[in-house]
């Protein structure tokens, strides 16, 4: 391995025994093997750490420990301190990727000069079911390797794993939000683009984003998510580049209101269903506009009943 490696895979792990075996045999199998793996040990209390020592025997492969749980963002810090190569690599610890995963990325990289570079982000539940593809939450994929503009990334909201160049991420001083305990991953790459970083996507599915247990229930969680996007909103629109753009902080809130809307409307679907009326009310006075989410969502069905009656009076005449 030379002293900068091409990449610097980082990795905060937190108590995934079951898992970070095959996220590192992922990066072990890597088509290039000009790399290093960073993992950062966040006081896990299960075997976690035992299985990676297993993997130890390759100098590759480095384990660090924080002396007690500081939660994702500060651990990915310590893991941003740590990587000694050109491009940091997130993937966290119970994800794994495609062998050529590293290589291609970089290459995209290269080939546009590119500061910050994503794949599609496979999301698949345990069982192997394969849930969605992408590599943002209100965008499609596009078909052809593309660049995307600031505006284009904030509104389409990106939720992928991207390999970021090391030189801009140091030079501009951009780190994970300490204490952020949710969107602290989209909170990082939109001020990277507010400092100037030219961002692409690799219309390739590479990285498996494993959904564990109750993880599709949870997307959204209610008055909790809505706290710490609300404290990523907040910080972002704090930025000098966002202060200076007013067209920016526009964007910035429209999307708050769409991510807080849609913390709320599964829990607010989910109450109805089960006819607590009290609490559907509860929620519609913190967020009115689950009201006609509800009626966006009842359209199709009205539709295809209205089709499915006019048939019927079509075939009995």
């Amino acid at each position: 391995m030379s002293s900068e490696p091409l990449v610097s895979v980082v990795v905060p792990a937190y108590n995934v025994e079951p898992y970070i075996a095959q996220c590192i045999e992922s990066v072990l199998a890597q088509t290039v093997s000009d790399w290093e793996m960073v993992i950062v040990n966040d006081a896990s209390t299960d075997g976690t750490v035992a299985v990676v020592e297993r993997y130890l025997s390759d100098p590759r492969i480095r384990l660090v420990h924080n002396p007690q749980n500081i939660g994702l963002s500060s651990t990915r810090n310590r893991g941003f301190e740590e990587a000694r190569g050109k491009w940091f690599a997130l993937v966290d610890s119970d994800d794994w990727i495609a062998p050529h995963r590293l290589e291609r990325l970089v290459e995209y990289a290269h080939a546009e000069t590119l500061d910050m570079v994503a794949d599609l982000k496979i999301h698949i539940t345990e069982d192997g079911v394969v849930h969605k593809i992408g590599w943002s939450t209100f965008g499609t994929p596009p078909k052809f390797p593309r660049t995307y503009t600031i505006a284009e990334v904030i509104r389409q909201h990106p939720s992928c794993k991207p390999l970021i160049r090391r030189q801009f991420m140091r030079a501009h001083g951009v780190r994970s939000v300490p204490g952020l305990r949710s969107a602290e991953d989209y909170t990082l790459y939109i001020e990277l683009m507010l400092k100037g970083a030219k961002f692409g996507v690799l219309p390739e599915g590479m990285y498996y984003y494993r959904l564990r247990g109750n993880s599709l229930k949870e997307t959204y969680r209610g008055d909790d998510w809505v706290f710490w996007i609300e404290q990523s909103y907040n910080y972002l629109v704090s930025l000098p580049e966002a202060k200076s753009q007013p067209r920016i902080q526009r964007l910035l809130r429209a999307s708050f209101r769409k991510r807080r809307m849609l913390a709320y409307y599964p829990l607010f679907a989910s109450t109805l269903k089960r006819r607590c009326w009290a609490e559907a009310l509860s929620i519609m006075r913190k967020e009115p506009s689950v009201v006609w989410m509800l009626l966006m969502s009842l359209l199709p069905a009205i539709y295809r009943r209205l089709v499915s009656s006019y048939k019927v009076r079509k075939d009995f005449g």
